[in-house]
């Protein structure tokens, strides 16, 4: 059975249009496919309008809730460009009622993964059409997770003192795309495809 939000992003997405969506979100109306071509984590996606079924070499592999992240990146895209300024999850709107599970299931485990290999991080990260920046901490990348919304992944590696750490920032212009919950889901979905990527199952 399909989850509500699923529903519901598939119901928001089909009121839109379809190429006010596309612009907004920057990607491409195909008018002859009724189709939308949307970039998510370096792999072409077509979303049929209205319907919203996603089609794609990799549509197989979405989760549930990687589809209505598709959907409801395309139904509330804004528009506005980057900000070009990097802030926590907890700086998003309410995002610091709900930063102590974020840090744990997102955060957490790419500690556990990368903190013995960073290089590893900056691989997984181009794999996923991301690379490596200069940022706080030891390793960073950046991810453009949607055309519009980048992601980035520090990492500071532990010695004898501190143990490892990392973090994970959006572009501030972020919240314009996706609500909190929804970049939430995003953040631990990026956090997923970086650690699969540095175990080769994908």
């Amino acid at each position: 059975m399909e989850p509500s939000v699923l529903i519901a992003a598939r119901d928001d997405f089909a009121k839109g249009d379809p190429v006010q969506m596309a612009r907004l979100s920057q990607s491409e109306y195909l008018p002859e496919r009724q189709a939308l071509r949307l970039c998510y984590l370096n792999s072409f996606y077509e979303v049929a309008y209205p319907g919203g079924t996603i089609m794609g070499d990799q549509a197989g592999k979405l989760t549930h809730s990687e589809e209505a992240l598709l959907l409801q990146y395309l139904s509330q895209a804004s528009g506005a460009p980057q900000a070009g300024r990097w802030i926590a999850f907890a700086e998003l709107p309410n995002g610091m009622l709900h930063d102590t599970p974020f840090r744990a299931e997102g955060i957490a485990p790419l500690v556990q993964v990368f903190e013995g290999q960073p290089q590893q991080l900056i691989m997984a990260a181009q794999r996923l059409g991301g690379s490596a920046i200069k940022l706080a901490g030891d390793v960073a990348v950046v991810i453009p997770v949607f055309p519009r919304i980048l992601l980035a992944v520090t990492l500071w590696l532990g010695d004898e003192e501190f143990p490892a750490k990392a973090n994970m920032l959006f572009d501030a212009a972020a919240p314009r795309y996706l609500s909190t919950a929804a970049l939430y889901v995003l953040g631990v979905d990026l956090s997923v495809h970086l650690r699969k990527q540095a175990a080769g199952q994908e």
